[in-house]
């Protein structure tokens, strides 16, 4: 697993404070700012906001990070749950795992790991304009799923 790519632009990224966050995030390297091609939409609960993302015109921002020497099969399946992404059954999963290519902020790109919703779309969906999942929690004081700020960076 060391070495394998993942995009996250929505609840995983640095950006969150949660429970898999502060488990996961210490065992991969980087965070570097970057974004992969598609539409990004936004699922309201009663635990706060979490977006989903699927191919389409436009881009959606998020952070790119590599699986360090400490993560193993056992955290990716930590992932997986979380996203409630199950490849072994995929037509029940939420979200699927693929291999996307993802533009890093310097101009360059790397094939990595993202979750990509696996439903239709539906009215309930509203459309995260620009495509940043972030920037629109803070603009409608809005908190993320499972995190314990609004939208905001951890300090």
């Amino acid at each position: 697993m060391r070495g394998s790519w993942f995009f996250f632009y929505g609840t995983l990224t640095e950006d969150h404070d949660n429970p898999v966050t502060r488990r996961i995030l210490p065992l991969l390297e980087g965070g570097k700012r970057a974004s992969v091609q598609g539409c990004l939409r936004t699922v309201p609960t009663p635990d706060g906001w979490y977006p989903v993302l699927r191919g389409g015109p436009g881009r959606v921002a998020g952070r790119l990070y590599q699986a360090g020497p400490s993560f193993s099969l056992k955290h990716l399946r930590l992932l997986d749950a979380y996203e409630d992404c199950d490849p072994r059954r995929i037509c029940r999963s939420e979200y699927v795992r693929r291999t996307i290519r993802v533009r890093t902020a310097r101009g360059g790109s790397v094939m990595a790991q993202v979750y990509v919703y696996n439903r239709p779309w539906h009215p309930g969906l509203r459309v995260i304009a620009g495509g940043d999942f972030t920037a629109f929690l803070a603009k409608h004081h809005l908190r993320a799923f499972g995190s314990r700020l609004d939208g905001n960076r951890r300090r």
